[in-house]
């Protein structure tokens, strides 16, 4: 299924794959990417869970909204506009990088609706210096040829979006929006947090696993900033084995 649905002022491309009664799993897209993004991780995921993706406002094919609406407590209501939609009360709820910080926000404002929380590629704090993130990035694919492992060939389509102004604005935001690293203190759900090793995040994913109360902290070898981009079939392993523990 792929449909616009209304949310407040905006509508949102919605995707949902694989079985009805299977364990809903929502995905939210790393910075810059729309729902198409996860496509080295879909084949896996689709056979054991119910995939809900969205681009959110202003991204891919979806429409923008008031600049001050382009925040993460607005993205995480957003989500559970698209569950109520969706008629799906809980949810496991997995985000990548960007993606990872509406993850975070959404586990903190509508804890009742999230099962299971897997933040991949996970800072809360504001972003670091791309040069720092390329190069991170460059030592894992190095070490990766260097293994023999496969190379994803990246589809552009994964990185249009319908308008473009919209999803730069969408980027901003993490502008003076506090830390909520803290918050998670108190935050009892069961959380994946992985992160690569060679991704200049790590740190900050590794001090987020300290502060949760119930997380479980995996660094992924070889891999950068944008793992599902690195090693698809290792983020998608490492998920189905943190689900199978907790059910």
């Amino acid at each position: 299924m792929n449909e616009l649905v209304p949310i407040g002022d905006v509508q949102l491309r919605v995707a949902v794959d694989g079985d009805e009664s299977a364990p809903p799993l929502v995905l939210l897209n790393g910075a810059g990417c729309n729902l198409e993004s996860w496509a080295p991780v879909m084949p896996r995921w689709r056979e054991r869970f119910r995939v809900i993706r969205h681009d959110w406002r202003g991204t891919g094919g979806s429409s923008g909204g008031a600049r001050p609406d382009y925040t993460f407590p607005q993205y995480s209501d957003d989500l559970a506009g698209i569950l109520d939609h969706l008629e799906v009360p809980e949810a496991i709820v997995c985000g990548l990088a960007y993606g990872a910080r509406t993850a975070a926000r959404f586990a903190l404002r509508h804890r009742g609706r999230v099962k299971l929380l897997a933040l991949y590629d996970v800072s809360l704090d504001q972003p670091v210096d791309q040069k720092l993130q390329h190069a991170g990035n460059a030592e894992a694919r190095a070490l990766r040829g260097a293994a023999g492992l496969p190379v994803v060939e990246r589809d552009p389509a994964w990185f249009a979006h319908d308008h473009q102004k919209e999803a730069m604005r969408s980027l901003t935001a993490h502008r003076d929006q506090p830390d909520p690293t803290d918050e998670l203190a108190d935050l009892d759900v069961p959380t994946l947090v992985a992160c690569g090793r060679q991704d200049v995040n790590l740190p900050e994913a590794e001090r987020i696993a300290r502060i949760l109360p119930n997380a479980r902290l995996e660094i992924m070898e070889m891999t950068g900033h944008g793992s599902i981009f690195s090693r698809p079939g290792l983020v998608a392993e490492l998920l189905i084995d943190f689900v199978d523990a907790h059910t």
